[in-house]
């Protein structure tokens, strides 16, 4: 550890993350002005990422191992063995860029009990190439309920847990990840751990790279499982909230985001659809419309939203999916 007094504890789960691995360690041990350890959990991974791991000599650096289970289970035991007055989590195929965990450690020394956040992007080879976007959040609120409101409300939501510098206290109060959940896990605990910290600090000198495009990506996969943890982490971000602040405010952003997830589960999981259905109209409605271009714009009107995505369901079974994931390919290109 160096003279700052602080020692983060920097959780990085890992499941066949060998192509990748490397070099987030090494984005990882790179950092200056803190003292950090390195936990990387391996869940069960079948490839090369346990021996490329011990590769690195680097006593900074602990390997521990758990049967595959999920990222959730993986975090949480990570967690557990930390020694850090911080948590920090990284995923196995991102990276930190220089100066990331200096300037949000300065950040959160100097407010107690707060989480720290950070500026992201996109990149798909070339960390380099990392463009930070900017964000309404990207700014110190007093009160955590407020960020929530407002990234919810004027940017997209982001919400990943590696978007945090965590006092180890807010973890320990926050729960941790909830086990059950695959897809859209962050959102339930990100709203945790904040409604449980005493505010959020923006260190906009600390940048996250956040690989897009990997085929083998949690939020790539669109099946029975994961479609039913969306619906769940929703309801339980949903639920933290309104036991925050049961108001119309959070009532309509409860609604919104119910609507998003509805437009994805229908028609393909119907019953999940009809169950959204009833709670946003409990929610008292939501005005938010299915995104897409002219060609929806022209035919929404005329057979709703619902008609528009059995069509589109229909056109993905009949190939229209690999039109999507070239252009897919295109807007990543276009990251770098």
């Amino acid at each position: 550890m160096n003279g700052s007094g602080s020692l983060i504890s920097v959780v990085m789960p890992a499941y066949n993350s060998g192509p990748w691995i490397v070099p987030a360690i090494a984005s990882v041990l790179s950092q200056q002005a803190c003292g950090l350890e390195l936990i990387v959990v391996d869940d069960g991974s079948t490839d090369n990422t346990v021996q490329l791991v011990q590769s690195v000599n680097d006593p900074r650096i602990r390997l521990l191992h758990c049967p595959h289970a999920g990222q959730s289970v993986a975090s949480n035991l990570g967690a557990a063995q930390a020694r850090g007055d911080y948590l920090k989590f990284v995923d196995a195929d991102d990276i930190l860029l220089p100066g990331h965990l200096g300037a949000q450690l300065a950040a959160g020394r100097a407010a107690e009990g707060c989480l720290v956040s950070c500026r992201w992007g996109y990149f798909r080879e070339d960390p380099s190439a990392v463009c930070a976007r900017r964000e309404s959040v990207q700014r110190d609120f007093s009160d955590p309920l407020e960020w929530i409101v407002t990234s919810l409300t004027r940017d997209e939501g982001m919400m990943g847990a590696w978007m945090w510098l965590i006092p180890i206290s807010v973890w320990q109060r926050s729960g941790g990840f909830n086990e059950s959940l695959t897809l859209n896990k962050d959102f339930d605990l990100s709203i945790r751990l904040l409604l449980a910290s005493g505010g959020v600090r923006y260190a906009g000198e600390a940048i996250y790279g956040y690989r897009k495009g990997l085929p083998t990506a949690v939020t790539q996969i669109r099946n029975r499982a994961s479609m039913e943890s969306a619906f769940r982490t929703t309801e339980l971000g949903i639920a933290s909230l309104l036991a925050r602040e049961d108001s119309e405010r959070i009532r309509r952003i409860a609604a919104d985001r119910l609507q998003m997830w509805l437009y994805r589960f229908f028609p393909d999981f119907p019953d999940l659809a009809a169950q959204a259905e009833i709670r946003i109209a409990e929610l008292g409605g939501s005005d938010r419309r299915l995104q897409g271009g002219p060609l929806l714009r022209l035919l929404e009107p005329m057979i709703g939203w619902k008609g528009v995505r059995r069509l589109q369901s229909l056109a993905i079974r009949c190939g229209w999916g690999a039109v999507q994931r070239w252009k897919q390919g295109r807007r990543l290109r276009e990251l770098q």
